[in-house]
């Protein structure tokens, strides 16, 4: 599938469904130096998807320092023709406008390689499997 690069990020757009209500989001940043994929509150909360007691609850590390997220189990996601069902992701506030992180948990699992040159996400192969 194609990808974005505006000079800085590479982007692509997912959908994501909770409790059967879905969500197109553009401009997911395709982040290889996240173990973990993210999403901001902001954006899930318009499905639904919010904070309730007994969430995990942990704190993030990177290079502006921590930040407190919280986990959920989606209905699915979908990255171009794949589907991944019941995947847990991290909902926490991301810097400036970002909407999201791709993050290696699905990367890498699912086997994606990033084509730097012709601007484009692939799997090796259709299954919704991990690799």
């Amino acid at each position: 599938m194609k990808i974005a690069y505006d000079g800085q990020l590479l982007t692509t757009d997912i959908s994501v469904c909770y409790q059967g209500r879905t969500l197109q989001i553009k401009d997911i940043i395709i982040d290889t130096g996240s173990s973990r994929t993210v999403f901001s509150p902001d954006v899930l909360e318009e499905i639904g998807v919010t904070y309730e007691n007994g969430d995990p609850v942990y704190e993030a590390y990177g290079v502006g320092g921590t930040v407190p997220f919280y986990t959920k189990v989606m209905d699915q996601i979908e990255i171009d023709a794949l589907r991944i069902e019941n995947v847990e992701i991290d909902v926490g506030i991301l810097p400036k406008s970002h909407k999201g992180l791709l993050g290696l948990d699905i990367l890498k699992t699912y086997g994606f390689t990033v084509d730097m040159e012709k601007l484009e996400l692939r799997r090796p192969s259709a299954t919704t499997s991990p690799t």
